[in-house]
């Protein structure tokens, strides 16, 4: 660590380089890594990955479909991590129910949209991520943005969109990160083009899911939005992952891990 702080750049030094060299704070990042320098709050990320996988993290496009319980944890770890541009989709404004488990949730955002407020505090944490906010449902605008992206996450609360989330992903062959979660329960998964496990599991069935049985608990959205986020990481990076040919399934009450084989593997 001690020979990584000698080659680590503070942020306040990045925003000068920037300025001076007219240039943005993340393809400044990019040339400081391409020097062999890393800007500091990086630091803590290498060595589990590399210097050029940094870069390729920066260079790199995620689009977050929903921005609740789910998806506004995703999008922390993705800034955090420094992934260049995320893009999210949301209708909604923050209201008391989501105060129990969705993060930058608080009083003094009800009735705020969701997508603006994280995107205020996302800039707070990484001012070289470039976030896209946009207060409406991902069908709206599908053709222009969802086809930019590298990798998709299905942060949904409905059945019938995540569906259709995923025919589009498959139809483009954009890598889709599904979760669902649903009291202590939740389920976790990598869809690649040609892998049809979402219409397995949920079939011709279009309501809400098991949330409005179980309802929806804080540490459970953490936990399935922490393994998206890395399997978003992953992805992008070309890394190996189980998960594009099981199903992790989670008890956060006993607490259990089970990983399921998939039945309709053509996965390309």
């Amino acid at each position: 660590m001690a020979e990584n702080l000698d080659k680590s750049v503070k942020c306040q030094d990045i925003q000068s380089l920037a300025e001076s060299r007219k240039t943005t704070l993340r393809e400044m990042e990019i040339d400081l890594l391409g020097q062999g320098l890393i800007p500091r709050h990086y630091m803590r990320n290498i060595e589990a990955i590399s210097r050029e996988e940094q870069a390729q993290l920066l260079l790199s496009r995620v689009g977050v479909c929903g921005c609740g319980g789910l998806g506004l944890y995703v999008v922390n770890h993705l800034v955090r991590m420094g992934v260049g541009y995320i893009t999210l989709w949301d209708p909604d404004v923050f209201s008391e129910s989501n105060l129990n488990r969705q993060l930058w949730s608080n009083y003094n955002y009800l009735g705020v949209s969701k997508v603006e407020v994280c995107r205020q505090e996302a800039a707070k944490i990484n001012p070289a991520v470039d976030i896209t906010p946009l207060k409406s449902c991902w069908e709206t605008n599908a053709d222009d943005l969802l086809l930019e992206q590298d990798v998709v996450i299905d942060a949904l609360d409905n059945i019938s969109s995540r569906l259709r989330l995923a025919e589009a992903c498959g139809k483009n062959s954009i890598p889709l990160v599904h979760a669902a979660i649903g009291g202590w329960y939740g389920q976790i998964t990598v869809i690649m083009p040609g892998d049809d496990t979402i219409f397995d599991i949920y079939g011709a069935n279009n309501g809400r899911g098991l949330e409005e049985e179980l309802g929806t608990l804080s540490f459970a959205a953490a936990f399935a939005a922490s393994i998206q986020a890395a399997e978003a990481v992953k992805l992008i990076l070309g890394k190996e992952s189980e998960l594009r040919s099981k199903i992790c399934m989670f008890d956060l009450l006993e607490p259990e891990l089970v990983f399921l084989d998939k039945c309709n593997m053509n996965v390309t």
